[in-house]
């Protein structure tokens, strides 16, 4: 990683818009970002990167694979992943109890920039402490 860099995060999400405003934001906010439209996407960005991936912030639903295939797929390759869902769906009991047995984090749409870097840096903080 490099020292201009708080982390890297392969963002995640079908909608362009979404994905536009998770890449400026975490951008500004010091991340580097790995930008993916989908899952088969998002799987190359990882494979290909040149930097180890620190965090998933993928949506729940989308067209290929969903997040949770895509953080179970990415998970096996690196088991210390972090993984923070985002999604319209926070309501459906399948999310939840997903994203509490694996420990995951779920931000529901819509949220604010504010949360949005305040969950992303909870994602991240266990692996900061951690000696490098």
């Amino acid at each position: 990683m490099d020292s201009g860099s708080l982390g890297t995060i392969l963002a995640v999400d079908d909608d362009r818009a979404v994905l536009n405003l998770l890449n400026q934001v975490l951008q500004e906010a010091g991340y580097r970002v790995l930008p993916a439209a989908g899952g088969w996407e998002a799987v190359k960005e990882f494979e290909g990167s040149d930097q180890p991936v620190e965090l998933l912030l993928t949506d729940v639903i989308m067209p290929d694979l969903t997040g949770p295939v895509l953080a179970e797929r990415l998970r096996a390759l690196k088991p210390d992943l972090r993984v923070l869902f985002i999604s319209g769906f926070h309501d459906a009991e399948l999310v939840q109890r997903f994203v509490t047995r694996k420990g995951f984090t779920l931000l529901p749409k819509p949220f604010t920039v504010d949360a949005l870097l305040r969950v992303v840096r909870q994602a991240l903080e266990p692996v900061k402490t951690q000696p490098t």
